[in-house]
């Protein structure tokens, strides 16, 4: 508890010295947006809410242009409103309520031509547009080739076309992943701010996906994906290479976060998109709610885990950067900037741990077991400790509730954590070098008050502190729990411990008993057959 109201009250007054930076006028970074009409696609998913966040907290920006396509009956305008709400826009909500009016939402598609923007949208945004955020993406990792073709080469090409079309552009900031070139033959190998050669030329790609059925593009990119590890990281490789083709005569630039995590400070501690329940924070929503107990992972495996305030403050300074390469010193070279903890790093063991030893400080009160986790770096000891720890716990639960009468839940939980862990099992088994001195170089660039306005030095990042936080955002923002039962949480932990450490020898002795007697009775069958023949 005291740790929490401590990282609180240290967050009050970092906001307090923020506040003053930015009103002192001393940064190169704010002025470049000041008046600025900024264009951001991906402006409903993680890192897009808090981009926008800090933008308007941050800088005088005269327009935010979201791009967000109607869903589920709602318009582009009931959308942005939706987007608004997030407890991410709480501060700026209080101390700049008219931000709202500065926002507009622009009804269109990334996976569509033109970004799905009918022709009178697009002619005014061009004539209005100086910068671009280009963060939409398709981030789901068991996506079809074809979709995630669609949403992230195609929709950046189409981004560049209205790049292209804008009549001041400035600067263009295109958000990739540190993992876009983390194949498997380059596993403990180096990962260089640099592009990479692509399997197959982008518009290759984007003419067989437009035309081709998915399951027969699926099958001729096979032979072609196989050293990554699912669609998204593949697309955004491909995607990069399609930036390097179409985009030298722009001003851009590709950022490269890592696993991007809850927010470490701004605009609070812990602040994590409930989406992310399906991300890396669903690991730890997991073990802290007693859920998850066995993880397909290497204890040694460096986890690259990078605040999302930390990548915004990169994503926004590398705009400024790439204005000031391409205007002040004609530079066109397209810069890459890979934002990861390379330079602060922390092993899975570490992390485990950390949950651990933060369950009686951060535990919530829907903890349903004991937390703990287990590592493994072997697919077969996992399927035997889940079915272990997880499915015939939830077997013999599921089976006492349809006999109450209730609805059977946590075998279907179970099937779903099994999915989360086949989708993070390359990540956690393997490791990259990943280099990051343009960023390194970025930051040193920094004035003391634009180090202080957005600082993404990696290096200065306490981990144990990342850590609490982390797990502290994924309870408050996640699970929706506040500080107010934390005694209860606490000491439903300290139960849920003794039962755990009571109920699961016996639990142990009863499944050897069942097999023995199963295992003795199929012998008797067998023996009887052989005996009969």
């Amino acid at each position: 508890m005291d740790s929490i109201i401590s990282i609180e009250e240290q967050a009050l007054e970092k906001r307090k010295i923020l506040n003053e930076a930015i009103l002192s006028g001393d940064s190169q970074v704010q002025k470049f947006y000041d008046d600025a009409v900024v264009f951001v696609t991906g402006a409903s998913g993680f890192i897009g809410k808090q981009l926008i966040e800090k933008l308007m907290r941050s800088a005088n920006i005269r327009k935010i242009y979201v791009l967000v396509r109607p869903k589920k009956g709602k318009s582009g305008l009931e959308r942005v409103t939706k987007i608004l709400e997030d407890p991410v826009f709480t501060i700026l909500r209080n101390d700049k309520p008219s931000f709202v009016d500065r926002i507009v939402g622009i009804e269109g598609d990334v996976s569509e031509i033109n970004l799905g923007i009918d022709d009178k949208t697009w002619a005014m945004l061009t004539n209005e547009v100086n910068v671009i955020f280009h963060a939409a993406a398709t981030v789901n990792f068991v996506e079809t080739i074809k979709m995630a073709t669609l949403i992230n080469i195609r929709g950046t090409r189409e981004m560049l076309k209205f790049a292209k079309s804008c009549t001041n552009i400035k600067s263009i900031v295109h958000v990739s992943t540190a993992y876009a070139n983390a194949t498997k033959n380059r596993v403990k190998d180096e990962v260089k701010e640099d592009f990479y050669d692509s399997p197959i030329p982008p518009d290759t790609l984007i003419d067989l996906a437009e035309s081709v059925p998915v399951d027969t593009l699926n099958d001729m990119m096979t032979p072609l994906t196989q050293d990554w590890p699912n669609s998204y990281t593949f697309t955004k490789t491909v995607t990069e290479d399609l930036i390097n083709r179409h985009a030298r005569d722009l001003p851009i630039c590709i950022v490269r976060p890592a696993i991007v995590t809850p927010a470490l400070e701004e605009p609070m501690p812990g602040w994590v998109d409930r989406r992310n329940a399906l991300g890396p924070s669903g690991v730890i929503l997991g073990l802290g709610l007693g859920v998850i107990h066995v993880i397909v992972a290497k204890e040694e495996v460096m986890m690259d885990f990078v605040p999302v305030d930390l990548v915004n403050n990169a994503i926004i300074a590398a705009g400024w950067e790439t204005y000031e390469k391409f205007n002040s010193r004609n530079d066109k070279k397209i810069s890459i900037y890979t934002v990861t903890a390379t330079r602060n790093p922390m092993n899975l063991q570490y992390i485990v741990n950390a949950v651990e030893n933060l369950k009686y400080s951060v535990v919530s009160k829907q903890a349903i077991w004991h937390c703990f986790g287990i590592l493994t770096g072997y697919r077969f000891t996992y399927v035997i400790l889940s079915w272990l720890l997880h499915y015939i716990p939830a077997l013999i639960i599921d089976g006492c509730s349809i006999l109450m009468g209730k609805k059977p839940r946590l075998f279907k939980v179970y099937k779903l954590v099994d999915t989360l862990s086949a989708v993070f099992e390359f990540f956690f088994t393997n490791d990259w070098v990943f280099h990051d001195a343009n960023t390194l170089s970025l930051y040193n660039k920094l004035s003391d008050t634009d180090k202080l306005l957005y600082n993404f030095d990696m290096a200065s990042v306490d981990c144990s502190k990342k850590m609490f936080v982390f797990c502290y955002g994924v309870k408050r923002y996640i699970i929706q729990e506040d500080d107010a039962d934390m005694e209860y949480a606490s000491k439903k932990q300290f139960w849920l411990r003794v039962a755990h450490y009571t109920i699961f020898p016996l639990y142990i002795y009863s499944l050897y008993k069942i097999m023995y007697i199963a295992f003795g009775f199929i012998y008797q069958i067998l023996t009887a057959i052989c005996l009969y023949f």
